[in-house]
């Protein structure tokens, strides 16, 4: 083996990172615009890639091992390995309780947005905010070790094996390393910059790579000093992936929408462009952050996702690649996911994917980043989801997808095309979808297709991917697997059991026919302790199922009417609630009503955000609305109102709202069921204290 630029590189990977490099082997003859920092458009790319085999010993091995953000240091979301189905409850943490009732561990509940368990040295590693950082028995859930006063960690953390060291990102700006075996602090590498972004480091081989504030920053994992910083002059959005065959370190910025590739070797830029449409601005908004660049090393691409605007939802996309295509030719504003080549950056075609996530009120979040799957005949694949209208309107249009890299892989389609895959939901339907404001997170583990909704999290096993699959009429096959949802609402259907299992009628706010649950009986747990986006990982022959809530599930394999692998940790239960006081306990500024959690009171403010989602009426009394107290008015009680309760009430209208303080994806909240419980003031402004 050789080492460049301390990195270590299979001899044929290098072989292949020097065809490419320098001859050309396989890539277009054109190399995109003259002017690196020009925007860099779609082109179609006409000459097939040449596949040979790829060796890498650095960053890309095909681990059994979860062991950073996505897997690996590509951020490919794909593990090779699989438990095998069934799968029956292992343990659960930062959820329920002994009887099912809600039991939390973190101060706040849940965890930050977008971390993800990972695991190494018998260890499950879990970022938690301002408690630091959990270490759990892989085997028990047990909690082995707590390391808080290290600042808010708000991204995944990193085990190292070489090291047996946790690599733990902080917004203070600090990456500090932690021995894994008991979470003491070792050492520390401060860069005087923050972020309130989650940013996760990549380990790979001597080094951790990771973004704060405008910088890029290799360390050495042993000494914990740098090897070199890049400066992006703007503000990095996400955590860096790498390239091994190019040896390349791929971040992107906002809010110039740049996309920059670091030579890993000396920490200098080696290319960057701005893929999005010169249409759109950060503004709009059209945003980066909790995305992450995710490599495909065998075909030489690098995908970047971007966050777009809530009239994105309403496009109405065909149901074919060539009417996909021209829509987005038509409108290349509605381009999300980009694919660049790693040599130059350049486009070498559009990827057929609309944008979607967890939206709602007007606001569309960052979606469903792109999973990349090595075929065994070397080929790479992307599995995320796509969109293709059929039914009500234009929300109801999101499916599974694949999409294809090139056009060798699959016989007819060519690079950025992608296939339908079949997944029977709602159960049993002829006319199965996904909802493009409710896209869940994706990830896979061998044959197994995961998606993580709000509610739930789906599973499924592929069955026929054949050539001849995928068209919106006849998708890839698939088998539903066991589904884990919230909350079991229907306590008649099933007892509740140590299995947290019920063979037919598992219902939260939706019908799933089996399954697991995390809890029984307890309704919208993920609405008071909401983290935007719950996920799968998968790692040394267990599942793990990260809910919206913040609770960590663990699967294996083994029937799923057994016992528990092993017993979770016995955590006390719940008390009752006592009944709910139907006096207003006080009367209240918007701004308090947080600390009002379950009380009847009565909350004074201005509107400032009034919006119809077509399912409900939001009056906020910020704008944006989220992370502030607002009034929910559900469809089923809209005929309550004297007229359509968007036009009843106004933005600057003063008002005060009786009700008990509930939650709304993480946002105090009133459900108001009749007008008598709004009630307008003086138009003076002193309402809210203004």
């Amino acid at each position: 083996m050789r080492t460049v630029g301390g990195i270590r590189i299979g001899l044929l990977a290098m072989a292949l990172a020097l065809l490419v490099g320098s001859i050309g082997l396989g890539l277009p003859s054109w190399r995109g615009a003259a002017d690196p920092a020009a925007p860099i458009q779609a082109q179609a790319s006409t000459s097939p890639r040449v596949w040979l085999p790829l060796v890498v010993a650095d960053g890309a091995t095909a681990t059994a091992e979860w062991s950073q953000h996505a897997h690996n240091a590509q951020h490919t979301g794909y593990s090779p390995q699989a438990p095998a189905y069934p799968w029956q409850l292992r343990w659960i943490w930062n959820g329920a309780d002994a009887g099912g009732g809600v039991s939390k561990v973190t101060s706040g509940g849940s965890l930050p947005r977008n971390v993800q368990p990972v695991t190494g040295g018998g260890r499950v590693y879990i970022a938690a905010g301002t408690d630091g950082i959990f270490a759990l028995s892989e085997a028990t859930g047990a909690q082995l070790w707590q390391r808080s006063g290290i600042g808010d960690v708000r991204s995944t953390a990193a085990y190292d094996p070489d090291t047996q060291a946790v690599f733990v990102v902080s917004a203070n700006g600090t990456l500090y390393k932690l021995r894994a075996s008991d979470g003491a602090v070792q050492d520390s590498f401060i860069t005087g910059q923050s972020s309130p972004l989650a940013l996760p480091p990549a380990v790979i081989s001597d080094r951790v790579l990771f973004s704060m504030g405008s910088s890029v920053y290799a360390v050495n994992k042993e000494t914990m000093q740098s090897i070199w910083s890049y400066d992006a002059e703007t503000a990095v959005a996400v955590p860096p992936a790498f390239s091994p065959s190019r040896n390349l370190v791929i971040v992107a910025t906002e809010p110039d929408l740049y996309v920059h590739a670091i030579n890993n070797a000396t920490g200098t830029r080696q290319w960057r462009v701005r893929p999005v449409d010169t249409s759109r601005d950060f503004t709009d908004p059209t945003e980066y952050r909790y995305g992450w660049p995710v490599i495909a090393e065998g075909t030489g691409y690098v995908m970047i996702k971007a966050r777009l605007d809530w009239g994105t939802l309403w496009s109405n996309w065909p149901q074919t690649n060539s009417g996909m295509r021209q829509l987005l030719l038509n409108d290349p504003g509605e381009q999300a996911l980009f694919v660049l080549d790693l040599d130059d950056g350049s486009v070498p075609y559009i990827a057929n994917v609309g944008h979607g996530g967890y939206g709602d009120n007007d606001y569309m979040p960052m979606g469903p980043q792109p999973v990349v799957r090595q075929l065994e005949d070397g080929r790479e694949v992307v599995y995320i989801i796509i969109r293709a209208q059929h039914a009500y309107d234009a929300r109801w249009d999101s499916h599974f997808g694949e999409m294809v890299l090139d056009n060798t892989t699959v016989s007819g389609l060519q690079g950025g095309d992608v296939r339908f895959i079949r997944f029977d939901w709602p159960p049993g339907s002829a006319d199965p979808l996904l909802l493009t404001d409710e896209q869940p997170n994706v990830t896979m583990a061998g044959e197994y297709l995961f998606g993580a909704h709000w509610e739930a999290g789906f599973a499924m096993r592929l069955l026929d991917r054949s050539d001849g699959r995928g068209s919106f009429a006849d998708p890839i096959t698939s088998q539903r697997l066991s589904t884990v949802a919230t909350s079991q609402d229907i306590p008649g259907a099933c007892p509740f059991s140590p299995t947290h299992y019920c063979t037919s009628g598992l219902q939260n706010t939706r019908a799933y026919d089996f399954g697991f649950y995390i809890y029984y009986n307890q309704g919208t747990v993920y609405d008071q302790y909401w983290s935007s986006y719950a996920v799968w990982t998968v790692s040394n022959n267990n599942l793990y199922f990260r809910s919206t809530d913040g609770a960590i599930v663990a699967l294996t394999s083994g029937s799923p009417q057994a016992s528990p692998a092993l017993t979770a940790p016995n955590i006390a239960a719940t008390p009752p609630t006592q009944p709910p006081d139907l006096t207003p306990a006080a009367t209240i500024n918007h701004s308090e009503a947080r600390r009002w959690d379950g009380r009847l009171v009565t909350v004074t403010g201005t509107l400032r955000y009034v919006f119809n989602n077509g399912k409900q009426v939001l009056l906020g009394f910020a704008n944006p609305h989220q992370g502030a107290f607002k009034v929910i008015i559900r469809q089923a009680d809209w005929a309550s109102f004297d007229g359509a309760p968007e036009r009843l009430y106004q933005v600057g209208e003063s008002v005060a709202v009786v009700g008990p303080i509930g939650w709304y994806q993480g946002d105090p909240t009133i459900f108001a069921t009749t007008p008598t419980q709004i009630q307008r003031l003086p138009p003076a402004g002193e309402a809210d204290g203004r």
